[in-house]
């Protein structure tokens, strides 16, 4: 038995060791563009043979351990039933402690840490529970060992060739499994990466296969005694070749496409190099200057990929290779005087509105109606030429109100999770601008100091009204401030809102409302959210799905579209029976769109790719002319439209640009856009993106790598023109561009 230590490790090292060679491979296959073989088999040795070293040093301790608690070894338990019920008993008394650590670990967990913004002192208090927790858990433990654990054991059968000590640990094995494999069930694979998980398998079965042949065929037993003189040289020349792999590799320069090869198409190396970064990052401020992990000065912490750089200190603070230069916001000239009344339809005048000429030379006087609806993409509607089947729109409502209203068909939200792009429509400000209570969290709330357009309506004049049903919408999360009404009945867990069918509930509610003020003659801006869109995307009697896997997953979110549109036409119809149509504008967006895969990323929250930016935008006025515009305009430009509308001032902390005299008629100086991805506690990632006019540039900050698209060419940005030599001068120009978006005064 003793002498399994060294095989066991040794199988554990080739097994890594052979994972990460197939892992090369498989990234040079995977990778969207070169793949330096040298430095990424470097790579791939130091990680996965200091993964191999350490793996294999703890197999030989736990080994070891377990042979000197078990003198005689396994025979002994096999045959000497007394030490073999002893030895199930302590087993036991173990899997009793570490249940009862474990439940008070996941109680603190959920009451506790989970709440803490702070992953440093939500590192602290885990630490705390385990400490408070053991004493308990061990007392426990001890105290069944005599009675509850012995009579376990006494009735566990006994097994030849296992013993009950033997079966007592293939069930915990088995066990084990079975509650991994409930726990990938009930999650989404598709927003996994699985990558590791292939290679620790693939790790397992090539370590058992080296272990085989070594030491359970004649071959290899022989050619073990002939190199057995030799294993102490052996053993020392493979930790000297980690080594200095990991050396070499180590500093492999960050602009080798070696890193984004790894990051776009490996197994395990995505996370080795994830955890490379996290272990040689000696400032702590979340970058490494080793692996590619971009940091300029690892002696700074406030110097970082990302970092806020304070023009002209000298310091280049966010890495891009110099000091940020102060520049003066651009100063747009004033829109020309707006034309007469502007009415629907051809050469006859309709009705004009009863809250006044929408788009003349006074303020509106009329209500808004803002409806959002989650996850919505903005090549669903039926007037973007979608349609399931082909010819057949999802949307007939939304393609009405469309047609009579102004349709934005270049629409991009601020941010690709809700979390960010609400706040950032109700205040016209980009994530990054906006105050945040705590600003690393998945949903930081807004501090009182953030101005929104609401505020603005209402000193106009309109009432304020809030009807949710969803778990974001609640009322501490600083977007409710100046609403006279805001409901968030009925909403949920985060869990349970996945799952809701909520629309049934909401748009009864609203109609109801609306009916209540038209009774009494109330001025309002009433904003409604409706979820259905977002996953899990649930079944509806209207539109059973017919499809399976990710074509199937796709029907059902388009499905899920079509049901928010029938429960909007009950909305605008209560609009019109209720005589509010001709004096309520009508605002419809998305906070998001949704990935389906485009670019091996499901859902949404995680990139910046126009499947998860490009969102619905219409806006419906009382009294003009139907218009599709193609300009680029982005969710923070709504606030100051309405603002314009209603005769309100448009704060000065607004980035936003108001849409209402080109939807006037009047040309509009085009300008670029801008979104982020801004790093959370689920997802750690930065990124910034600008559309300015057919290019699209995206800066992965985290990464460090920039991409360039032409969307007029490449409308599913698949070929990145960033490093192509024809394209340079275009590239520098739009990368100067986005970086003093980044470095720009806040």
């Amino acid at each position: 038995m003793r002498d399994l230590q060294g095989p066991v490790a040794a199988s554990a090292f080739a097994g890594l060791l052979g994972a990460g060679l197939t892992d090369v491979l498989v990234t040079i296959i995977r990778a969207d563009g070169p793949a330096p073989f040298g430095p990424l088999l470097l790579v791939a040795i130091g990680l996965y043979g200091l993964c191999g070293l350490i793996t294999g040093v703890i197999l030989s301790a736990m080994l070891s351990a377990s042979i000197g608690a078990l003198p005689g070894g396994w025979p002994v338990i096999r045959y000497d039933d007394e030490r073999d019920r002893e030895t199930a008993s302590r087993i036991i008394v173990a899997l009793v402690g570490v249940l009862v650590l474990a439940t008070a670990t996941a109680v603190g967990q959920r009451l506790f840490v989970g709440k803490m913004a702070s992953q440093k002192l939500a590192a602290i208090a885990s630490a705390g529970i385990v400490l408070l927790a053991s004493p308990v858990a061990g007392a426990i433990a001890l105290g069944i060992y005599p009675t509850v654990a012995r009579a376990i054991a006494e009735r566990l059968p006994r097994p030849g060739k296992l013993g009950a000590t033997g079966l007592l640990l293939l069930v915990l094995l088995g066990g084990g499994v079975l509650a991994g494999i409930f726990a990938l069930s009930r999650a989404d694979w598709r927003v996994l990466d699985l990558g590791p998980l292939v290679a620790l398998a693939l790790a397992a079965v090539l370590g058992v296969g080296h272990g085989l042949f070594w030491y359970r065929t004649k071959r290899g037993a022989a050619l073990a005694r002939r190199i057995g003189h030799r294993v102490t040289a052996i053993r020392l020349a493979a930790v000297a070749m980690v080594v200095l792999a990991l050396a070499v590799g180590s500093r492999v320069p960050e602009s080798s496409a070696v890193w984004k090869a790894i990051a776009d198409g490996s197994l395990g190396l995505r996370l080795g190099t994830t955890l490379a970064r996290a272990f040689t990052d000696h400032d702590g401020d979340g970058f490494s200057a080793r692996f590619g992990g971009g940091d300029c000065d690892d002696t700074r912490p406030d110097v970082y990929p990302g970092a806020d750089d304070i023009p002209g200190d000298g310091i280049d603070q966010n890495c891009e290779g110099g000091d940020a230069v102060a520049v003066a916001e651009p100063v747009e000239p004033e829109p020309p005087p707006p034309p007469p009344p502007a009415h629907a339809g051809g050469g006859a005048k309709s009705k004009p509105p009863a809250g006044g000429p929408a788009l003349g030379a006074g303020a509106f006087k009329g209500n808004i109606l803002i409806v959002t609806i989650d996850a919505f993409r903005g090549d669903r509607l039926g007037v973007a030429g979608y349609g399931r089947p082909p010819g057949r729109s999802l949307t007939p409502t939304l393609d009405a109100l469309a047609k009579r209203g102004a349709y934005f068909r270049r629409a991009w939200s601020e941010a690709p999770n809700t979390p960010r792009s609400f706040p950032s429509i109700l205040t016209s400000r980009y994530p990054s601008d906006i105050a945040w209570d705590k600003p690393t969290v998945n949903y930081p709330n807004l501090l009182p100091s953030n101005v929104t357009f609401f505020e603005g309506l209402a000193a106009a004049g309109l009432k304020n009204i809030g009807i949710f049903s969803h778990f974001y919408f609640t009322a501490d999360r600083g977007i409710s401030k100046s609403f006279a009404e805001w409901s968030d009945d009925g909403a949920g867990t985060i869990a349970e809102s996945n799952k809701d069918i909520a629309s049934p509930r909401i748009v009864p509610r609203v109609i109801d409302r609306l009916r209540k003020a038209a009774a009494h003659k109330e001025r309002f801006a009433l904003w409604t959210h409706l979820f259905e869109p977002h996953s899990s995307y649930m079944v509806h009697p209207e539109f059973p799905p017919r499809l399976s896997g990710t074509p199937g997953l796709i029907e059902k979110y388009d499905y899920e579209i079509a049901y928010v549109d029938l429960w909007l036409k009950k909305l605008f119809a209560a609009l019109d029976q209720l005589g509010l149509a001709d004096d309520t504008a009508v605002v419809v967006m998305a906070d998001h769109g949704e990935a389906f895969g485009e670019h091996k990323i499901f859902f949404h929250g995680q990139d910046l790719f126009d499947e998860q930016l490009r969102v619905p935008l219409i806006i419906a006025i009382p009294g003009q002319t139907p218009q599709v515009f193609e300009d680029q305009v982005s969710l923070v430009d709504v606030g100051p439209t309405l603002l314009e509308l209603v005769g309100a001032p448009i704060p000065p902390s607004f980035r936003g640009k108001s849409l209402l005299s080109r939807i006037r008629g009047d040309e509009r100086p085009a300008r670029p856009i801008f979104a982020e991805l801004m790093p959370a506690t689920a997802w750690p990632h930065h990124a910034s993106m600008m559309v300015d006019g057919k290019y699209k540039v995206i800066h992965r900050i985290s990464d460090r790598r920039w991409e360039m698209y032409d969307l007029a060419a490449d409308p599913g940005e698949h070929r990145n023109l960033a490093e192509a030599p024809i394209h340079h001068a275009t590239f520098d120009s739009l990368r100067g561009k986005l970086v003093r978006f980044e470095e720009r005064k806040r």
